[in-house]
């Protein structure tokens, strides 16, 4: 993802052809070569040329001048309002689109936008119109939740990884929907930030046998849902948090909850739904609860669907502009294409706790706010 002048965020992939020149201007030369960083092999560092062709110019091509490279691995241009940062807010996309999707079509959970407060739900949008839904992701959008059982305004979330970019805009978007949110994060390090989000209820993750008694002794009502934003090992953890406070609705007073729950037959549950919902981000458990339902994001609804992907995208612009969406901490890195495989490197060494790295390839010698 690359931040432009004009305000597009244009769209890179693993595979993408990541381009560098000077921007041709009145007076000036157009350069006879470019400099490029490409990706030869899967999990190779990318390969810096200095000396490539540049491609012939044809009517009605776009040529952008790129200011910075944001490092997510994929991401959606957006219309961003005139008043916003588009350095900070070019970071989001992925995580955004993510945190949307989670709640929204794998837990049901309604939002509401505009002036006149006017609810919108993308996974009944989604399943109004089967023909946009792919075949790999059918099952997700029309079997995995009943309606019954769809995220209602004052229940439980748990999340973890708060502190990620993922888990930062999932709370925000899970209090605008009016959901009261769990947050598992380094609290030594993001307590304060994460209070200033919303979240409900703060705990420590470095001992997750306390953590789990915790939340135990401080969420007393019905605790259905979880979004793990971290890895498979962390989303086993929350999936056992689900599946003990599932089986205590049905222990009798006083009786400890089961470590693992047996079944909750579908007649007691209501059948087409299991009761508690779990979404991980990044990885399943490696072994599964008979009571909890595991998500994973169809993310091509995004692309697919417009009642998904427009929703969301003219939900986004909205909240930026009334400032209801508080964009990540944002580090600039200098140095251009010669600094993202560094970058990159601190990214998988988990060096970039909570924050978006950004890479400047163009060091702006306007104010922002002249790019409206």
């Amino acid at each position: 993802m690359a931040i432009a002048s004009s305000k597009t965020i244009m769209t890179t992939t693993e595979a993408a052809t990541i381009t560098s020149f000077p921007a041709a201007s009145f007076g000036k030369s157009i350069p006879y070569s470019q400099r490029q960083l490409l990706l030869h092999d899967p999990r190779q560092p990318y390969r810096l040329h200095t000396d490539r062709e540049i491609p012939e110019l044809k009517f009605g091509d776009l040529l952008v001048e790129v200011h910075g490279i944001g490092l997510n691995p994929i991401d959606w241009k957006s219309a961003i309002p005139k008043h916003a940062d588009p350095f900070k807010i070019a970071s989001m996309g992925v995580a955004y689109v993510a945190a949307g999707l989670s709640l929204g079509v794998c837990l049901g959970l309604s939002f509401t936008k505009g002036p006149n407060k006017r609810e919108f739900n993308l996974l009944e949008n989604a399943r109004r119109y089967p023909e946009d839904v792919p075949d790999d992701i059918f099952d997700e959008v029309f079997d995995a939740l009943a309606p019954c059982y769809q995220a209602q305004p004052g229940e439980w979330l748990l999340v973890y990884g708060a502190s990620t970019v993922a888990g930062q805009i999932t709370i925000q978007l899970a209090k605008l929907g009016g959901l009261k949110v769990v947050g598992v994060a380094d609290l030594s390090k993001h307590r304060q930030f994460l209070q200033s989000l919303g979240t409900d209820i703060l705990i420590e993750r470095s001992d997750l046998d306390q953590a789990k008694r915790d939340i135990k002794r401080l969420v007393l009502a019905s605790l259905r849902f979880a979004i793990d934003t971290v890895g498979s090992k962390t989303a086993g953890w929350c999936q056992q948090v689900l599946a003990e406070r599932t089986s205590s609705r049905y222990c009798r007073p006083g009786k400890e909850t089961p470590t693992n729950p047996s079944p909750v037959d579908a007649a007691t549950r209501g059948g087409g739904s299991k009761l508690s919902h779990l979404v991980a981000l990044t990885g399943s458990p490696q072994t599964f609860s008979p009571n909890v339902q595991v998500h994973t994001v169809p993310i091509k609804l995004f692309h697919t669907s417009e009642y998904v992907g427009g929703h969301l995208s003219k939900w986004l612009y909205e909240l930026l502009d009334t400032n209801k969406l508080q964009p990540p901490e944002v580090e600039f890195v200098p140095g251009g294409l010669d600094a993202i495989n560094g970058a990159l490197e601190r990214l998988r060494e988990g060096k970039t706790s909570g924050k978006r790295l950004v890479i400047r390839v163009k060091e702006p010698d306007t104010k922002i706010g002249a790019f409206s």
